[in-house]
């Protein structure tokens, strides 16, 4: 079965929907990469349908992103609003993650760090290049956070986390790395990857943020 990577989506559930309408559940797995939440007008939505679509099609992988990290550790430590980063606020303020949706926070808390089998490695922000600390979530090396020079490995990598300056995804032939962050999080497009079963890039699909996910 061959592979359909979402990239960063960042509450942008109108531009999702139109990404997922390239997939065919049928023929190929659905993994997304993080970052699901924050900065687009729509992070509860998002959620809800990312994990509607995780109980249809039980094979749905969904890793954890840096947003989901921090919003857990804010949540859980109680941190005031007005401490919080502004997008983490602007999202709480109709996302209500403290009180109505915790089954969610613990869904985030909970979520993986990476997917890997003999053709594909896949995390949010990729494996530093000494290979140290990449599952320490809070540190900066971790594939949560990294950016930087890569581990260069056997199976294809694909990453998120650092939106590429084409704004569609970039492969990068010194770390055979497929970067699939096209800026869903900056209103500029949200990207998928079909990738072969012995982790071939088969076809990209960039789909321009909707208007309406704008904050």
């Amino acid at each position: 079965m061959n592979y359909y990577i979402i990239g960063d989506v960042h509450g942008c559930y109108h531009t999702l929907k139109k990404i997922l309408k390239h997939w065919h559940p049928s023929q190929e797995q659905l993994l997304f990469v993080g970052d699901y939440i924050n900065k687009g007008q729509h992070s509860r939505q998002v959620v809800a349908l990312i994990r509607k679509l995780q109980r249809q099609y039980p094979d749905t992988v969904c890793l954890k992103g840096n947003h989901e990290y921090e919003m857990v550790k804010y949540i859980e430590s109680h941190t005031p609003l007005q401490e919080m980063k502004d997008n983490y606020r602007n999202t709480l303020k109709d996302y209500d993650l403290l009180h109505r949706y915790q089954d969610d926070v613990n869904w985030m808390k909970n979520l993986p760090l990476f997917y890997e089998n003999k053709a594909i490695y896949v995390s949010h922000a990729g494996v530093n290049f000494l290979g140290v600390r990449k599952f320490k979530e809070d540190s900066w090396w971790s594939v949560l956070r990294f950016r930087g020079k890569l581990k260069r490995m056997k199976q294809l990598q694909v990453i998120g986390h650092t939106p590429t300056l084409t704004g569609r995804p970039e492969y990068t032939e010194k770390f055979h790395s497929l970067n699939i962050d096209s800026g869903a999080g900056n209103f500029t497009a949200l990207s998928a990857v079909l990738i072969s079963a012995d982790g071939r890039l088969l076809r990209t699909f960039t789909e321009k943020v909707e208007q309406d996910d704008h904050r």
